[in-house]
């Protein structure tokens, strides 16, 4: 009996957190109802979904089962380094549940549909949390959370990890309440794990607009704690000083693993290939300002991506209007951010955007402004959840419900005119424009009758105002597979197993060219050596990788010079052949039937070769071209002239001449191969070479040199050899430590924190 009070009473306190998941989990399953069965076909979010973060969880999944921490992948675009790699979530807390899965049961095509799916559940319950913690009822919190997940800009970025950051920024906005109401070291380190959270999600411009959203909200409450005079002792202000100082630290520590490897490698990628630096980079793809003005508010008058829906934005709005010093003016700072957001997304078509990437660092790294809408969707949920707040606090008095009713009026006259003025014929799912004015009617006549009538009947409007925070921008907005960002019939790969029967070697000797015949991104989900490693090309993508695709365009046989034997080729189910590098039919390969080309004439994996060639860069894939003989053999290599100050003098006109090596062992981190070098001569392994590299030759280290314009090579002299090149990037063990001591930190202060209040 004592024993059921006990669990009796916790549920009387706690049991808001026992079904405020199960809710938004239904509410999640509702929006993509459409996923799991369309027309008697199984779908699935598409996209990046399917082409990036799910092999990289199976990848992530597969390094836990055989134990692993690979720096290095060698199965996607010829290679590359994955511990520069800011979307591989792998130090991210919330994907290990999901890669501990996949270790032990095997990853499956729903393991990485659920993950994502299950941010959007974060994302309700974070947004709820942030809310209950400001003091508001459980039904505003429910707006914030059903608005944020109901909104149009996150069902046009669903299948995109641009959300993860995101999903933690309430956590972060409560975090910092948390720590001013009491500052100490233990409430700043609160505060760096929410950070931990956003930082490690994978997603560099998603964490930049979580700053956005973040950066406006600390200040604002720091402003306010300094303003009260019992803050501003020595002893209150070194408190804080110890609070801000632990936050940093830890947000220090996580970013020397997941940012300053990242530099390393957009140091050397190829976001120019997009756009050239600058504003062109930036303002690509700006939004038009009044459009996406109007669509925040009215569906049938603007520009979908914006659409919050008219519940939510009117909700925050009568937050503002009904009562804006509540919080002491949260409402406000909300809405402001929000307008920030519409601001930043017009891009060229409004100055500010344009004015920030000229003048403030981080702006101009960022393309595609329209992502921006980001802003406007977690600070209206929130203002939303404000606005509820404000109907139930009107109820009661006269003046503030002349505000309410006032708000109600100009918004239906609003979309009465934007309707008018600017209506489309139809929504993508055929809804005609007019359907925004009762629409608006329906909520604004909601809002009204939550402070004009007797409670009970003001319960259950407030209880119609979630439901329609939940269904507006669902019903008014795409959310079948079919309309684009696409969802895709699920991929089962039933004939991966058949086709790579096929394909002799392509683990640890040759590669493939995969162009959408295996399943995406074979290279990461079945460790084979895929050059093309679809998608191939992003921001940060090797740009001596990207010039040798682009090379193909116009030459396919270039990739018989790394290592490629077979090349598997068809149109891809989204683009067609526009995504196509390598063309075939090509002389240079013979049809085995099925989809499926052979090299005649593939590079080895490792060579020695006698002599070389020093060609200056923008001729070196000429030149390695021409460098296969008759017969097919290439018994010299090219470098460049930087390269070939490392080399002896008579390198470049000793006699040619070649021989294969026979490799030891092949792993992401380490290959292994003998060479039995008849004189002294350069050994080219048909590797990537990216700075970390080092090469071992009979145990003692050598100087790495670049050939071929890609590959790793090393100088030997005449005789039997054994060569290992191991990745061993600088300062990695530092920046991997420095992340565990942040996680201890956090572990040992909650642990602290548990025992003071036992």
């Amino acid at each position: 009996m004592d024993l059921l009070t006990r669990v009796r009473g916790h549920l009387a306190r706690r049991g808001e957190w026992y079904w405020v998941p199960i809710l938004y989990t239904l509410a999640v399953i509702w929006i993509y109802r459409d996923l799991w069965h369309q027309h008697g076909v199984a779908t699935g979010l598409g996209w990046d979904t399917i082409d990036t973060h799910g092999p990289d969880l199976d990848f992530f999944a597969r390094e836990l089962a055989e134990g692993r921490f690979s720096l290095w992948n060698p199965y996607d675009k010829g290679g590359y380094p994955i511990f520069c790699d800011p979307v591989f979530d792998r130090y991210y807390p919330f994907n290990w549940p999901f890669a501990a899965w996949g270790a032990v049961f095997g990853t499956s095509w729903w393991l990485v549909q659920i993950k994502v799916l299950a941010h959007h559940v974060a994302a309700a319950a974070m947004m709820h949390l942030f809310l209950r913690s400001r003091g508001l009822s459980v039904r505003a919190a429910m707006v914030g959370g059903l608005g944020l997940i109901a909104c149009a800009p996150l069902l046009t970025h669903k299948a995109s990890n641009i959300l993860w950051p995101l999903v933690w920024v309430p956590l972060v906005w409560l975090a910092v309440d948390y720590a001013l109401a009491k500052p100490s070291w233990r409430r700043g380190v609160a505060v760096g794990a929410a950070l931990l959270l956003c930082m490690t999600a994978g997603s560099p411009p998603g964490l930049f607009y979580s700053a956005l959203l973040v950066a406006p909200y600390a200040t604002w409450r720091l402003v306010g704690f300094l303003r009260e005079p019992s803050r501003r002792t020595r002893g209150e202000l070194l408190r804080l000083a110890a609070c801000v100082g632990s936050a940093v630290a830890i947000a220090l520590l996580v970013a020397g693993v997941t940012v300053l490897p990242t530099g390393e490698l957009v140091a050397l990628g190829s976001r120019d290939r997009f756009a050239p630096p600058g504003r062109a980079f930036a303002l690509a793809l700006s939004l038009p300002l009044p459009a996406e003005a109007r669509g925040v508010f009215c569906r049938g008058a603007g520009l979908f991506e914006l659409y919050m829906g008219v519940a939510v934005v009117m909700l925050a709005v009568c937050a503002v209007i009904v009562r804006p010093r509540f919080d002491r003016g949260a409402a406000i700072v909300l809405v402001l951010t929000a307008i920030l957001g519409v601001l930043l997304a017009a891009g060229g078509t409004a100055p500010l955007l344009g004015f920030l990437v000229d003048h403030v660092p981080g702006f101009g790294m960022l393309r595609v402004p329209g992502r921006y809408k980001m802003l406007v969707a977690w600070s209206v949920a929130a203002g939303a959840g404000y606005g509820i707040a404000a109907l139930e606090a009107a109820a009661g008095d006269a003046k503030l419900r002349w505000r309410v009713a006032g708000v109600a009026a100009l918004a239906v006259i609003l979309a009465i005119v934007f309707v008018v003025g600017w209506g489309h014929p139809a929504s993508p799912k055929d809804r005609p424009a007019w359907w925004s004015i009762p629409a608006t009617i329906i909520v604004a006549a909601l809002a009204v009758v939550v402070v004009w009538t007797p409670r009970r009947i003001a319960e259950g409007a407030l209880s119609a105002l979630a439901i329609c925070a939940l269904l507006d921008a669902p019903l008014f907005t795409f959310v079948l597979p079919s309309a684009p960002p696409a969802s895709d019939v699920r991929q089962t790969h039933a004939k991966d197993a058949e086709i790579l029967a096929r394909l002799d070697g392509v683990r640890d000797r040759w590669r493939v060219y995969d162009e959408f015949v295996l399943g995406e991104r074979a290279g990461a989900r079945l460790r084979i050596r895929d050059f093309r490693g679809y998608p191939a090309l992003d921001p940060i993508s090797l740009k001596r990788y990207v010039e040798v695709l682009d090379y193909a365009k116009k030459n396919a046989a270039i990739v018989e010079d790394f290592n490629v034997r077979y090349v598997l080729k068809r149109p891809h189910f989204r683009y067609g052949n526009s995504a196509a590098f390598v063309m075939m039919p090509h002389p240079e390969f013979d049809a085995r039937g099925g989809e499926l080309w052979e090299a005649k004439h593939p590079a080895p994996l490792v060579q020695w070769v006698g002599a070389v060639n020093v060609v200056e860069r923008r001729k070196v894939l000429d030149a390695v071209r021409g460098l296969v003989d008759p017969d097919g053999v290439r018994r010299r290599a090219i470098v460049e002239p930087e390269d070939a100050k490392l080399l002896p003098a008579d390198a470049t006109t000793a006699a040619s001449d070649a021989r294969d090596g026979e490799l030891t062992s092949y792993e992401p981190d380490e290959i292994r191969f003998t060479i039995d070098a008849p004189r002294d001569g350069l050994v080219v392994l048909n590797e990537i070479l990216f700075p970390g590299w080092h090469a071992y030759v009979d145990g003692k280290e050598a100087t790495p040199v670049r050939a071929n314009y890609l590959l790793r090579a090393v100088w030997v002299t005449a005789g039997k050899h054994d060569i290992t090149w191991r990745f061993e990037p600088r300062r990695w063990r530092v920046l991997v430590g420095g992340y565990a001591l942040a996680l201890a930190i956090i572990v040992g202060a909650a642990i602290l924190r548990r025992r003071r209040r036992a």
